[in-house]
């Protein structure tokens, strides 16, 4: 084959170079190399520490210390720290011994105080500080106890020198004003007395029992979301958690959750439009807990409310956005008169979603409730993360109330 004559356009000629501008091109071929290798190698070493090429492994959140702690914790302290329980028959100012016991083992997160354990902020000072220096196991030793009451106003009022003194329904007529300083008022008083967390504010809106009892803010879904927004603005100033209570609304009740059982037959646009709309505006204004209902709301569910995971992870969660702490109300209410198991309606509360279960009654149910959903976790008939995430969301909560609400005087 001849070969292209010289002046073909397709063959590139090689033309020679000067020495000296031969020497220039190969310095900067050499710098142009080094630079690329430098940059590759720089992403090579990021790579590296961020986990290298694994893009799951990139984006996972890092573990909190809430989270660490639940991963840390025996299945007998996993649960114990989704239960709260009372002790209803002790002297006043008085700790029974089964329910120190059940503290120090991890058994129980905390304690609902009723006006017969004290009735004033002295008093009630005193016995948080005995319960709250009660030693508890491992990590759980540097976590505060959760202790909470109820401190409505009105007729449901369990510290007697504390505010705030007028009922819910006073208030609301008061105007936001009043709320909001009620909502503080009542959370710096209770904060000074060693509680935590306060069992309000009632989010219901109705003209049922509850509001009869003078428990509401009004009667109108606009006036009670305004003064639920209000008094929980207040309260988590003064410092103290803050609860929403009882969703998805129990005020159209004609009945008393406490004594027997309610069923709710309102369709589900007007719940969600009227009765939830509280509890929004409790949300965006950052409650810390919402207690589910006890009665039942046929529109989402044949049973009551805290068993149904429909309300709990549906409406609550899913709908409505609510990331905080979920409880029950007293799972030893009328409402589950003849309930055969107390500890299957302990199993089938924590599996609806709601993460820490109050006995109101009896320490005996809070103990038996604890030693059964023990046995369900280790069974298998409880998922363990679902228990692991309650208690990190709980015990957050009590790192950051253990800073903002503490006993003075």
């Amino acid at each position: 084959m001849s070969s292209a004559p010289p002046d073909d356009p397709f063959v590139r000629r090689r033309v020679r170079r000067p020495p000296g501008e031969e020497l220039a091109a190969r310095r900067r071929r050499a710098v142009l190399i080094g630079v690329v290798g430098l940059v590759l190698l720089l992403v090579v070493l990021r790579a590296v520490a961020c986990g290298g090429d694994d893009d799951e492994t990139a984006a996972a959140p890092r573990e909190t210390a809430a989270e660490r702690l639940a991963g840390s914790l025996s299945a007998t302290q996993l649960v114990g720290q989704t239960i709260i329980t009372p002790f209803r028959n002790a002297a006043p100012g008085q700790i029974p011994p089964a329910v120190r016991s059940a503290i120090r083992a991890g058994r129980v997160g905390g304690v609902i105080l009723f006006a017969e354990n004290a009735s004033t902020v002295a008093a009630t000072r005193r016995l948080t500080r005995r319960l709250q220096s009660i030693t508890r196991p491992g990590a759980l030793a540097g976590v505060p106890l959760l202790v909470l009451t109820d401190q409505e106003g009105g007729q449901v009022r369990r510290l007697s020198d504390a505010p705030p003194t007028a009922s819910a329904t006073v208030q609301g007529r008061g105007g936001i004003g009043v709320v909001q300083k009620a909502g503080q008022d009542s959370a710096l008083a209770l904060c000074s007395a060693g509680v935590n967390v306060n069992l309000a504010p009632v989010a219901d809106v109705g003209t049922g029992v509850i509001q009869q009892q003078g428990r509401t803010f009004g009667t109108d879904a606009a006036t009670v979301a305004r003064s639920t927004r209000a008094f929980t603005t207040g309260a988590r100033r003064g410092g103290i958690g803050v609860t929403a209570k009882h969703f998805p609304g129990l005020g159209r009740a004609q009945s008393d959750t406490d004594q027997t059982r309610a069923r709710i037959t309102t369709g589900a646009e007007a719940l969600r439009a009227q009765d939830e709309l509280p509890f929004r505006t409790a949300i965006e204004a950052g409650t810390d807990l919402v207690m589910l209902s006890n009665a039942i709301y046929t529109a989402f569910s044949p049973a009551p409310a805290v068993v149904s995971p429909q309300i709990v992870l549906g409406e609550l969660r899913s709908r409505l956005g609510f990331r905080g702490v979920t409880i029950s109300d007293d799972l030893e209410a009328g409402a589950f008169a003849g309930v055969s198991s107390p500890r299957q309606l302990a199993r089938t509360v924590k599996l609806a979603g709601v993460d820490l279960l109050l006995y109101g009654g009896t320490t005996d149910a809070a103990l038996a409730a604890s030693r059964g959903l023990t046995s369900d976790l280790r069974a298998g008939r409880l998922k363990l993360d679902d228990v692991k995430a309650a208690v990190s969301r709980s015990v957050a909560l009590r790192t950051r109330l253990g800073r903002t609400c503490r006993p003075t005087g």
